[in-house]
């Protein structure tokens, strides 16, 4: 079994209360709920910035993606993740 360590955290009294229902449902102590989301969110946040590091590497070797292929790109992550409309953000 890995090591555990120990953190104390604030946050919003709904979430919370979510949380603690969530892990309810699930049959699940929240510090393994949250130990998972976490990871999640660090893996996401990885994948972000190795992919905008890759564009802007694309862009130093062949210039600024033109508008055209922005909203291109725009389409297939819309299509891929269903969240058409939703503007981009950078990490």
């Amino acid at each position: 079994m890995a090591e555990k360590v120990k953190f104390s955290v604030s946050i919003d009294a709904e979430l919370g209360k979510v949380l603690r229902q969530f892990a309810a449902a699930e049959d699940e102590q929240i510090s393994s709920v949250i130990s998972r989301a976490l990871e999640q969110y660090l893996d996401d946040r990885r994948l972000i910035r190795a992919g905008l590091r890759a564009m802007a590497d694309y862009e130093t070797e062949y210039g600024p993606f033109s508008e055209a292929e922005m909203a291109d790109a725009d389409a297939r992550v819309a299509g891929l993740f269903g969240r058409p409309g939703e503007e981009r953000r950078t990490a």
